[in-house]
């Protein structure tokens, strides 16, 4: 180090860039920052005038607490897929949404988890009421599921529905806010159902029943197909006419390899380290209210409180509305003491409109229990090993000679 260091026109010089005193590192922070460039645009300008021990930390720690980088930063990049238990019986979670406004009508969506078994309705109607009856009208045939996974719109979210969910026991649940992956499931089936209405050429209602019996009747991954998997039957298609015996039972080998292969992760996806928050921490919201052109895209918060391994209550600072965030929706803030004093007022929170979004309880999916069979029979308890022959006298056969 000491031997790179050298005086020009009574500068302290390393190499050849500067070698700037303490007092004034904050000042030469400011004018490396112009423009909001990124660290390493600035550590690449610095390396070509200043110099000083530990800028390349001092580079990374301003830029991580400009306000303006991290109210307009980008989305964090995608976590590891985080995929839904499957369930340990047939019509026990449900995924419902609706397809609005296609060809004329809404549609009412239903998948069940565990079969991959849909349910279509069109409805000219996406009210809580007109929903419940269609709702009803399935659970008739196939019986109450355990849970219902839906996104937070309103025919969801009303009261009606929430109180419908809580008389049959059902327990009913919503991902965060412009968040549709946690329901992902019902999302495909909209886009699957969609894309067989627009390349049939019947009537909507009559591809509709070509597009659910073939559903229902095609095979899955695991070798069954989600009629086989609901009601234990396979259905009867044209294609089962050519036919000369009924449609083979699959194998149970692949339903059980299938099933191991959708509760494990797939051990060749790239891991990638997420973050944790906890209450308390200092952190950037996603901002989805109006006005978005004209508001920072990242709000500074607070994280309130943890509603399972992916979503969070934050609370906008100083003394904003308290949102429901997804862990993609949030960005860490790096943040000083004097950054988190009380009495600190922040111009845009004033105009921030709470989008109310509905608390969820997430909860872990349970692991499945091996129980015993019942009237399997208990194994009785053997003495020694002893011949079971007879022990009567043997006699010679006799036989006849000619």
């Amino acid at each position: 180090m000491s031997d790179s260091l050298s005086i020009c026109h009574g500068c302290l010089v390393h190499g050849s860039r500067v070698v700037i005193p303490q007092s004034l590192q904050s000042k030469i922070l400011d004018l490396l920052h112009l423009g909001h460039f990124g660290m390493e645009r600035m550590k690449q300008l610095a390396r070509t005038a200043v110099y000083w021990p530990g800028i390349d930390a001092a580079i990374e720690m301003a830029t991580r607490r400009c306000d303006s980088c991290g109210e307009h930063q980008n989305k964090p990049s995608k976590p590891p897929v985080h995929p839904w238990m499957l369930p340990e019986k047939p019509w026990s979670r449900l995924h419902l949404d609706h397809a609005i406004n296609f060809m004329g009508r809404d549609w009412l969506v239903i998948t069940d988890a565990y079969s991959k078994y849909p349910c279509i309705h069109p409805t000219s109607s996406t009210s809580s009421r007109a929903t419940l009856d269609l709702l009803e009208e399935d659970f008739a045939h196939f019986g109450l599921p355990h849970t219902l996974v839906t996104d937070n719109a309103p025919t969801f979210t009303s009261e009606e529905f929430q109180s419908w969910c809580k008389e049959r026991g059902i327990t009913h649940l919503t991902g965060a806010p412009y968040h549709p992956a946690t329901n992902g499931a019902a999302e495909r089936l909209v886009q699957t159902f969609k894309q067989a209405l627009r390349k049939s050429s019947l009537p909507p209602k009559r591809a509709l029943q070509e597009f659910l019996m073939q559903y229902r009747r095609t095979p899955t991954s695991c070798g069954f197909s989600p009629s086989e998997l609901l009601n234990s039957r396979q259905l009867r298609t044209r294609i089962d006419t050519l036919l000369p015996s009924p449609a083979h039972i699959a194998q149970g080998k692949q339903s059980k390899e299938a099933s191991k292969s959708q509760m494990t992760p797939d051990l060749k996806a790239v891991v990638k380290v997420t973050r944790q928050y906890k209450a308390g921490d200092p952190v950037y919201a996603l901002y989805h209210g109006p006005r978005r052109d004209k508001q920072p895209r990242w709000v500074p918060a607070v994280i309130k409180k943890s509603l399972g391994t992916r979503c969070f209550n934050v609370m906008v600072i100083p003394h904003g509305p308290v949102w429901r965030r997804h862990w993609e929706q949030l960005q860490p803030r790096y943040t000083t003491e004097e950054d988190n004093e009380p009495g600190e007022e922040v111009d845009t929170v004033s105009e921030l409109v709470t989008d109310h979004p509905m608390e969820i309880l997430e909860t872990v999916p349970q692991t499945r229990r091996q129980t015993k069979p019942k009237g399997t029979p208990s194994v009785p308890e053997y003495g020694p090993d002893n011949p079971r022959r007879s022990k009567r006298t043997r006699k010679p056969t006799e036989r006849l000679c000619c």
